[in-house]
């Protein structure tokens, strides 16, 4: 039988093994096993952390977004150098390497923005938003939808890189579309119109008015006809 040193230094040091109960013969030792097996059993307790059911998806999505943003500025980078060099290149190349620097950063910005609430907004989001809820919101800037041109999941303010935009949700045709107003003219010159897209989403940005447009569908979605419905049925007041 083990003497009371002996009998505390192996509790302390192993609490849950089974000898110790032979050792107990009398009421303090089985008072000091009961009381530490127990704060033992508390400590384990509080280590025992459940790991949220969304974490991973959580980790991958800040993950894909930090590496989608180092592509985008190093794709900016080689853009530009091209553009410099190709300066009298025709076709397509042309029109798209001489989007005004601004433009193209709104694009980049949109796509961050789409996949950063992806899980918890863009594709879970539905406050089944009326016309009226849009329109108190959109007359901030000088529109009005005139017409309800589909189901609108969620409409409010945002911060857009630094300028307060509206950021809206509709059903598209195959699925949602992320539609951001925000108030910048391009540059004399510029074109007003412009396509972008990465592997997952295309996207298009278009000013209308003192405004600019930014639409992002996931691919394959016709981003066109919510184009269209807008240019019809947004009235500027502005």
């Amino acid at each position: 039988m083990m003497n009371d040193l002996e009998f505390r230094q192996n509790l302390l040091t192993e609490p849950q093994q089974s000898g110790l109960c032979e050792d107990a013969q009398t009421p303090e030792r089985q008072r000091l096993l009961n009381d530490v097996r127990q704060q033992d059993n508390d400590l384990k307790a509080a280590l025992t952390v459940p790991v949220p059911a969304n974490l991973q998806s959580r980790i991958i999505l800040n993950q894909s977004l930090k590496d989608f943003e180092q592509r985008q500025r190093r794709r900016s980078r080689w853009h530009l150098a091209i553009a410099a060099s190709l300066a009298f290149t025709a076709g397509t190349l042309l029109s798209f390497f001489t989007l005004d620097r601004g433009q193209l950063g709104f694009s980049q910005y949109a796509l961050a923005h789409v996949y950063h609430e992806y899980s918890t907004m863009t594709d879970a989001v539905d406050e089944k938003a009326t016309l009226a809820t849009f329109n108190s919101k959109s007359a901030v800037y000088g529109a009005t939808l005139t017409r309800n041109i589909g189901h609108i999941y969620y409409v409010n303010f945002c911060d857009f890189n630094g300028v307060k935009s509206l950021h809206a949700v509709f059903a598209g045709s195959k699925g949602r579309v992320t539609v951001f107003i925000i108030k910048n003219k391009v540059k004399a010159g510029a074109k007003e119109k412009s396509v972008f897209a990465d592997g997952q989403f295309d996207g298009v940005t278009e000013q209308m008015g003192d405004h600019q447009i930014i639409l992002i569908g996931e691919k394959g979605e016709p981003l066109n006809i919510m184009e269209t419905k807008l240019k019809k049925n947004l009235d500027w007041s502005t």
